[in-house]
């Protein structure tokens, strides 16, 4: 601070004369405002000072922070990182045990497909060709079957002709002489036609509905005729009398009396009663033929025709009607309906050996004894 000068001794005062003291000047204080000005800038530069320092700690605390959790965040990702791998190395494991288990599988299905395959083979000695001879086979069994239990030479005729084309398929120079031995057979299967069945059993089937249009054979007269009586006029004359019972005389005896040629079959007359029964009869023959021709009985089938032919000529008016039904009686009689049919046994029988000798060159090869 500036040194205050001091005061020079003052002079004794005259009580008579008395002098006005001036007053004391004001001191300055210039240096004392400086002085807190000064404070003022050292507590701001120590404010700005400390609120640096602040400000440098809490960088340096988040970068801290920062850093911890970029070492924190890095030690996750390494964790992922090995759990991951670990995961991956796990399924990568897996699956390759896995494929190696199927894989395994596969080998042990495919060796067990040959192997069963091989015992096949082994047990049966069929291959392509060798169905192909079991189906033929069979197809002869069947056709055998047809022939000898039904008699039916079209479905035999058929599969006879499959079994052939079955033979044809196989193509082995070997089967020739099966082949000429079914192909005789055929031909004599062929030779002795085709029956049709179902058209005999409808045409007898169609003249059992016309049996009640024939009409039976009447009676050569009836008791009404007999007692018909022609009125007596009131003012008759003897003569027209005498006249008149002549003629009713000569109706009378010719009521009893016909004139026929005996050159020709008497047919006989039925009651009535007896002609339904006749017409049920006649259609039970008929029907009786329908199951003949079924069964291929070829006897009963004849004389079921025949009686019914003989019913009709002795108790039926052989009108129009009745000549066309026994036309045709007379032409389903001519039907043949069990021919002389052929069998497969020799074609059976060569194919069956051919069978055997392929059966036993296969097991020779296979050193099978």
């Amino acid at each position: 601070m500036t040194d205050i000068e001091k005061p020079s001794p003052v002079e004794p005062v005259n009580p008579a004369v008395v002098t006005p003291v001036p007053a004391p000047a004001p001191v300055k204080t210039y240096g004392a405002h400086f002085a807190l000005l000064w404070l003022l800038v050292l507590a701001m530069i120590a404010a700005l000072g400390a609120g640096a320092w602040y400000l440098l700690q809490q960088t340096q605390q988040q970068q801290q922070l920062v850093d911890d959790l970029r070492a924190e965040v890095s030690e996750q990702g390494k964790l992922l990182a090995d759990r991951q791998q670990q995961l991956e190395d796990s399924l990568q494991k897996e699956f390759v045990e896995q494929q190696a288990a199927i894989q395994l599988n596969l080998n042990e299905l495919a060796e067990q497909v040959d192997s069963n395959n091989a015992r096949l083979l082994a047990l049966s000695s069929a291959n392509r060709d060798e169905w192909k001879l079991q189906e033929a086979q069979y197809l002869l069994r069947l056709a055998d079957q047809r022939i000898l239990l039904e008699q039916d030479s079209q479905n035999a005729l058929a599969l006879a002709i499959s079994a052939d084309d079955v033979l044809r398929d196989i193509d082995q120079a070997d089967l020739v002489g099966v082949r000429k031995l079914l192909a005789e057979e055929i031909a004599v299967l062929k030779v002795a036609g085709i029956i049709d069945r179902e058209g005999i059993y409808l045409r007898l089937s169609a003249l059992s509905n016309q049996i009640e249009a024939i009409p039976f054979i009447e009676p050569l007269g009836t008791p009404v005729d007999l007692m018909e009586e022609e009125e007596v006029p009131e003012n008759e004359t003897f003569k027209e009398r005498l006249t008149r019972g002549f003629y009713d005389l000569m109706h009378k005896l010719s009521a009893y009396v016909r004139v026929r040629d005996h050159g020709k079959t008497i047919n006989a007359v039925l009651p009535p009663a007896e002609q339904k029964y006749l017409q049920q009869n006649l259609r039970l023959m008929l029907e009786q033929a329908q199951v003949a021709v079924l069964r291929n009985e070829a006897g009963i089938y004849q004389e079921s025709l025949v009686k019914a032919q003989n019913w009709i000529n002795q108790y039926f008016t052989l009108n129009e009607k009745a000549t066309a039904v026994l036309a045709e009686l007379k032409a389903l009689e001519t039907e043949v309906i069990a021919p002389e049919l052929t069998n497969f046994s020799n074609s059976a029988a060569a194919l069956a050996e051919y069978i055997a000798n392929r059966e036993k060159m296969a097991a020779a090869r296979r050193g099978v004894r």
